[in-house]
């Protein structure tokens, strides 16, 4: 099990400074003949309450900052038990635990004490004549005492925060006015999204932010029902408060112990302020899904051609808060999706979340469902730009199967419905003709691009059935596998031993069989126009239907 990290106290001159420690606990006259047993790291710990252990097994009931105090007969008795209760109450933050003698010659066990010094937990050897009753008194008295300051802060700290988010200045200043206030950073995490983040997280290097991040995007905030302290994997403490949910998804105000203890009246500020955090995180989510309509109307009336000017494209445009570059040229760029005809509700979502995210590849990328498809509105990038936009849209849309399809640059917006024409043209014959690549742009079409154009009627169904029909119809009757083997005969450049080794079959099979497709089809493989007639027709089968009538 990690060490809980007991960190020294606090830098000073703070008014939640002022808590009642366990080394001021040692300072009450009751405790003069008290003995420090194991854990002197954790004497700086704040102390909440105190109370009596009864029983050994109270770790469940135990709260952060609790004081316990034990005789020490049960615990003697069971040197392995202690050991683990030790473990147990650290873990739940526990300020402490003074154990009384039962007769002078009494030993503190060795594996409690060794324990206790691991994790930093204050271990107490308390004189056998001590009255719990008047040690508990006397610590109330100086925690109501103290309590009533902090009340005074955590008011204080609410109103200026309540001011800052009437102001109208943001989630992120509240973070930041936060960190600024607990002297820790702070980080509201979300289902199914990404944390944010106060400044020094958001400022920090990634190097040495990211793991934190990755720890905090792992949270679970929709199990965090009754918050708390816990413990990351990298040794590091948290305090979660779950923010009221108002038709959002579950989400948590953290505050994560780096620069100094979590302290109570820390934590009391976190359960306080999660409740306006939560208020302002649903009136976002709401003002965002009001929008998201409009930029969704927007970009389908754009795209569709229906905008005819560009007045009105700009002031549609600008109603939306969809600010792209002017001077720049645009491209559209349908997301082919490893999902097939994804739902439209989960179209929506994706087309919200790259809006609302920061590439780094594109300064304003907009998004929409359009037609069945997820539609991008791109300023024409760099040259490897788009595979470094891929990069970005594969973790954030969490598809590792994504690939891009792009159009021609719309010189100006009106034109911008041609290009998405084009990008949807690409993603057909990419995926009909078996295209590779992970972006797929409708220049490197070629001579797809022109097939497509090819209109049905008489003259195709001919070209067809002298060159691509014989073949399919011997196929279907137990031919071998010609199409197939005329295919990657192309694809290898006409070099049939390779063919053989893609097909995974006999050099001589391969051999048979380009000779029956010249015999049916009376055609010479090494005559250059009749191989181009036949890849042509190819292609052509693989972007139409068959002809009727061909089987």
């Amino acid at each position: 099990m990690a060490a809980i990290s007991r960190k020294g106290p606090s830098p000073g001159g703070r008014p939640d400074d002022a808590s009642f420690t366990v080394r001021e606990l040692l300072k009450l006259p009751q405790l003069e003949q008290a003995r420090l047993a194991a854990g002197e790291k954790g004497l700086h710990a704040a102390v909440t309450r105190i109370s009596v252990m009864a029983t050994a097994d109270v770790s469940s009931r135990v709260r952060a900052g609790e004081f316990l105090l034990a005789a020490g007969r049960t615990l003697r008795e069971h040197p392995e038990r202690f050991r683990l209760l030790i473990t147990e109450l650290a873990a739940k933050g526990a300020s402490g635990i003074g154990v009384r003698k039962d007769r002078a010659a009494e030993e503190m066990p060795k594996e409690a004490a060794e324990e206790a010094e691991k994790h930093g937990f204050p271990l107490f050897e308390l004189p056998p004549d001590l009255s719990f009753s008047d040690m508990i008194r006397s610590v109330m008295e100086r925690l109501l005492a103290r309590e009533s300051v902090q009340l005074n802060e955590l008011h204080g700290r609410m109103q200026a925060m309540t001011r800052l988010l009437l102001d109208g200045s943001g989630l992120f200043a509240f973070l930041d006015a936060m960190e600024r206030m607990l002297g820790n950073p702070v980080a509201i995490v979300r289902e199914q999204d990404k944390p944010l983040l106060s400044e020094s997280l958001r400022s920090a290097d990634s190097i040495e932010s990211w793991p934190m991040v990755q720890m905090l995007a792992r949270c679970q905030p929709g199990k965090a029902a009754g918050g708390g302290i816990t413990l990351l994997q990298s040794a590091c403490r948290v305090y979660a408060s779950p923010l009221p949910a108002r038709g959002t998804k579950p989400a948590c105000l953290v505050l994560l112990e780096r620069s100094r203890d979590i302290s109570p009246l820390d934590a009391l500020t976190v359960d306080r302020l999660a409740q306006l955090a939560g208020l302002e995180l649903a009136n976002i989510e709401a003002v965002r899904a009001v929008e998201g309509k409009y930029v969704d109307q927007f970009l389908q009336d754009w795209l569709s051609g229906k905008l005819f000017s560009d007045h009105d494209w700009k002031l549609r445009a600008e109603v939306c808060g969809c600010a792209l570059p002017e001077q720049t040229p645009l491209c559209a760029v349908v997301a082919g999706l490893s999902e097939r005809e994804p739902a439209p509700d989960k179209l929506r979502e994706m087309a919200r979340i790259i809006r609302s995210e920061r590439l780094q590849t594109a300064d304003a990328v907009l998004s929409a469902p359009i037609g069945g498809d997820l539609v991008l509105v791109v300023p024409v990038p760099e040259p490897g730009a788009l595979h470094r936009l891929l990069d970005e849209l594969r973790p954030l849309l969490q598809d590792e199967g994504l690939r891009l399809f792009a159009g021609r640059p719309a010189e100006r917006p009106e034109l911008l419905p041609s290009s998405l024409s084009q990008a949807r043209r690409a993603r057909q014959a990419a995926e009909a003709c078996g295209l590779d690549g992970e972006i797929v742009t409708y220049d490197r079409l070629g001579v797809y691009s022109l097939l497509y154009l090819i209109p049905s009627g008489e003259e195709r169904d001919q070209f067809l059935q002298r060159f691509s029909v014989p073949l399919q119809q011997a196929d279907k009757r137990g031919g071998g596998r010609l199409v197939e083997t005329l295919e990657m005969f192309f694809r290898c450049n006409g070099n049939i031993k390779l063919t053989s080794e893609k097909l995974y079959a006999h050099y001589n099979t391969v051999v048979y069989r380009l000779e029956k497709i010249q015999n049916i089809l009376g055609i010479s493989l090494d005559d250059p126009e009749d191989r181009l007639q036949l890849q042509l027709s190819l292609k052509l089968c693989h972007i139409t239907p068959s002809p009727s009538g061909m089987g």
